[in-house]
């Protein structure tokens, strides 16, 4: 930062970082889910099986995550650093903390400006996904960031996928159908993703509109390359966002999301 002074210092007027109209910061809770089923009533339902908490920090410089119109390769869905213009937060003395409902944890500064927090991992619950999230996540200890809440979640019923997908793998180019019972989420998109020792080799995200289903045909496969993967997976991801403006004029994207995982590694 103190290397970038006599650049800012030599403009015309001083430029105050995080005063643009961009975000500056991202709270993310991200709920990963499959398929359960209740015992009782037969009923299929969305349980967790894995939550993360992500916060980046890159004062007019956070990497974007709109969703496109229609359908875009590569668009990066999830935070693994803060991006080029990441930094750290001033003022903290020590690990931004969490909390929603009756649990809470740290994020550990994985970075300049990311800070993350693996609440659990492929543990493979059933609880609902929707309990776990309808309070919302409330920040604190991150300096001006403190006391933001991400929205509350909207509720997954059961997600299916069928058409000629076979059962539990997506060949290459097959049309596969995917529906939906769920409600009051702002937006819903589907990422078909080619994957090979748990990372991504190419993606495709779609905008899936706010309709209860979405078909993967041949003009998004067309978008990818056949590659020699272990397998391709599809999240069918359900978000809400919000956005607040602090006093100092920084802005946060508060994002509260389910994900349906088709595939879900061991």
């Amino acid at each position: 930062m103190f290397a970038l002074l006599p650049l800012l210092l030599s403009c015309k007027g001083f430029i105050d970082l995080g005063q643009g109209a961009e975000a500056d910061a991202r709270l993310t809770t991200d709920i990963y889910t499959w398929e359960c089923g209740d015992s009782a009533s037969g009923d299929l339902y969305e349980g967790a099986f894995s939550w993360n908490v992500s916060l980046e920090y890159a004062p007019d410089g956070l990497q974007d995550r709109q969703l496109p119109s229609g359908c875009v390769y590569g668009l990066s869905m999830f935070a693994y650093d803060a991006g080029s213009q990441g930094a750290d937060i001033a003022g903290l003395s020590d690990e931004p903390e969490w909390s929603a409902g009756d649990r809470q944890g740290e994020l550990r500064r994985e970075g300049a400006g990311f800070y993350f927090d693996e609440v659990f991992s492929n543990v493979r619950t059933c609880q609902k996904a929707d309990e776990l999230m309808e309070s919302g996540l409330t920040l604190e200890g991150a300096g001006n960031f403190s006391g933001v809440v991400t929205p509350t979640a909207g509720r997954i019923g059961d997600v299916s996928i069928s058409g000629t997908a076979k059962e539990g793998v997506i060949e290459f180019g097959e049309t596969v159908e995917v529906d939906w019972d769920a409600e009051d989420w702002d937006e819903v998109w589907i990422q078909v993703r080619q994957e090979r020792d748990g990372e991504a080799w190419g993606t495709v995200t779609c905008n899936a509109g706010d309709g209860d289903g979405f078909t993967v045909d041949e003009d998004i496969w067309g978008l990818l390359t056949e590659l020699p993967v272990e397998y391709i997976n599809l999240y069918v991801g359900f978000q809400n966002t919000e956005v607040e403006e602090l006093e100092d004029g920084q802005k946060i994207e508060l994002v509260t999301r389910g994900m349906h995982v088709f595939v879900v590694q061991d």
